[in-house]
């Protein structure tokens, strides 16, 4: 027996307070169509940045109207299966990832979407759709190889700790960048060859001084300063990956006195590469596929923030967590039905 209702967390109104800009309400039961299934959502995902975004209509490709939903990847159970669905069966254990089918208790999803997975556990959120922006982006967008240096920053993120191990997977000398010991003890047993504490080392002279060749690629999600000391330490040809950036989300600009780009880009041939998932969806598949295949095989270490977050009512709390840089991994919300 399915509820008449269930609840999930929307947005009501653009602002800059999260909390009251958010709010929980009950919508009706739906049944799966044609290639649907009804998924019970069991773990969502953070990604804070989006949802803070949201929350100004300051997504640069979308514009949202109020109220609309929020959350974007979750893993959960099949509990209902709509006509032509073959691939699947109630009972298993699934991923999803879709702009508003986070954050609720139950959601609709095309089979398109869906993503068999081992079990229903918090540590696929790290993977799907986290670890595929790594992957894609340092392949596709980065032109990733072996044998070349790459630097991470929030190396100790939910993207960033995959984002290591994706590079040194593929052969390479990797540089993560983390706020503290214990962050950077955490990247040094993923594998990474030199962790700098930005608090407490000076990462241009680091990176003067070690790495005087400069880095092949630097995949970046948190802007600002590092943003522009990664940019500066580009090797020839080198390719600095723009996936974020964090430390400037909600924000005055910053207007900076400084030259223009192509000043430090032209005699090295290097470049500056924007990424956002969305524009590369054909390589999705792939590499959820070979991610899902790494981890089960235990070839990568899965990172999940051990902070508790149960429930709707957590959201608020846990974007803010992140948004304070205060995780390990990934931040994941246990949804309390």
């Amino acid at each position: 027996m399915f509820p008449k209702t269930y609840r999930k967390f929307i947005l009501t109104k653009f602002g800059e307070d999260f909390r009251a800009c958010t709010t929980i309400v009950d919508t009706p039961w739906q049944d799966p169509g044609d290639e649907e299934i009804v998924v019970r959502n069991i773990y969502a995902g953070v990604n804070g940045v989006y949802d803070f975004n949201m929350m100004r209509n300051a997504v640069a490709y979308i514009s949202f109207e109020v109220p609309t939903d929020m959350g974007i990847e979750v893993v959960g159970r099949i509990v209902a299966v709509g006509r032509n669905v073959k691939k699947f069966k109630e009972g298993d254990a699934v991923a999803t990832w879709k702009v508003g089918s986070g954050y609720r208790d139950y959601q609709v999803a095309n089979v398109s979407r869906v993503y068999a997975v081992r079990e229903a556990s918090p540590e696929i959120l790290t993977l799907i759709p986290t670890g595929v922006s790594g992957m894609v982006g340092l392949e596709r967008v980065g032109e990733m190889a072996s044998g070349q240096t790459i630097a991470v920053s929030a190396a100790a993120g939910g993207l960033g700790h995959i984002v290591v191990q994706i590079a040194k997977r593929a052969g390479n000398h990797v540089i993560g960048l983390a706020g503290s010991n214990d962050k950077c003890e955490l990247v040094k047993k993923l594998g990474c060859d030199r962790v700098i504490n930005y608090k407490t080392e000076d990462v241009d002279q680091v990176l003067k001084t070690e790495y005087p060749r400069g880095l092949d690629i630097a995949y970046d999600s948190v802007g600002g300063t590092t943003f522009d000391v990664l940019l500066d330490h580009l090797a020839i040809r080198g390719r600095i990956i723009i996936s974020g950036y964090t430390s400037e989300v909600g924000k005055p600009l910053q207007m900076i006195n400084a030259g223009r780009p192509w000043t430090k880009l032209y005699f090295k041939s290097a470049s500056i590469r924007g990424f956002i998932n969305p524009h590369f969806q054909e390589f999705w598949p792939d590499a959820a596929e070979r991610l899902l295949s790494a981890y089960d095989n235990g070839g990568l270490t899965v990172i999940v923030d051990p902070t508790p977050f149960i429930g709707l009512e957590a959201v608020p709390e846990a974007v803010a967590y992140l948004m304070a840089g205060r995780n390990c991994g990934k931040i994941v919300i246990k949804l309390d039905h």
